[in-house]
């Protein structure tokens, strides 16, 4: 069997890098750099006044040190992976997921004025990582590493509809609601995500 040439080694062991970067710095760009750029957030009255970048940028913005903090370790962990998987079309996947994700709660949440937060593309990306894991490994490997996860978290999603509460994040500031419809479409453009990958890989 032909050795890959050192060049190409090299471009692939960069790109890795360069991946993991990026999926560490992502959420620290709207602590530090959004955050105080009016508009950023993702409201009703940024939707009026037809500032769509909103759409992407307020899934980075969040409202308490905590909630950054579930958000941004769950996001680094699961988009890093993602990545050595998925390379490029990881951050495809993210900028078409983000605003179907916004239009989908502002939808189905019609008293709702902003939507802050990573943890609905946290969700995306759990349930696509998980869901890979099924294609590989014994069945016991397959279910308790694959398929359970992702029931956990149907679980989870359907403890926060009843109960109108995080399950992990505690303080999402004053005023401010859980809203598991977003993580509902995290998990469905996760099932989304893999069933297009099981597709377009035969």
């Amino acid at each position: 069997m032909s050795r890959a040439p050192a060049g190409v080694r090299g471009i692939a062991r960069q790109s890795t890098r360069w991946g993991w970067l990026t999926c560490l710095l992502l959420p620290f760009i709207g602590l530090f750099v959004l955050q105080p750029i009016p508009g950023s957030a993702l409201t009703v009255d940024a939707l009026v006044a037809h500032q769509w970048h909103a759409l992407w940028t307020g899934h980075l913005l969040h409202y308490t040190a905590e909630h950054f903090m579930w958000d941004a370790l769950m996001f680094v962990v699961f988009a890093g992976l993602l990545w050595e998987q998925e390379g490029a079309r990881l951050w495809l996947w993210l900028l078409l997921a983000a605003p179907l994700i916004s239009v989908f709660v502002f939808l189905v949440e019609p008293a709702l004025l902003e939507y802050r937060g990573l943890s609905a593309l946290d969700t995306m990306l759990f349930t696509r990582y998980c869901l890979g894991l099924c294609r590989r490994g014994g069945l016991l490997d397959r279910w308790v590493f694959g398929v359970l996860p992702v029931v956990g978290v149907s679980l989870k999603i359907g403890y926060e509809f009843l109960s109108g509460a995080t399950l992990f994040v505690s303080d999402l500031g004053a005023g401010v609601v859980a809203l598991p419809s977003a993580h509902l479409a995290g998990l469905l453009l996760g099932c989304v995500w893999t069933l297009a990958q099981l597709r377009f890989s035969r």
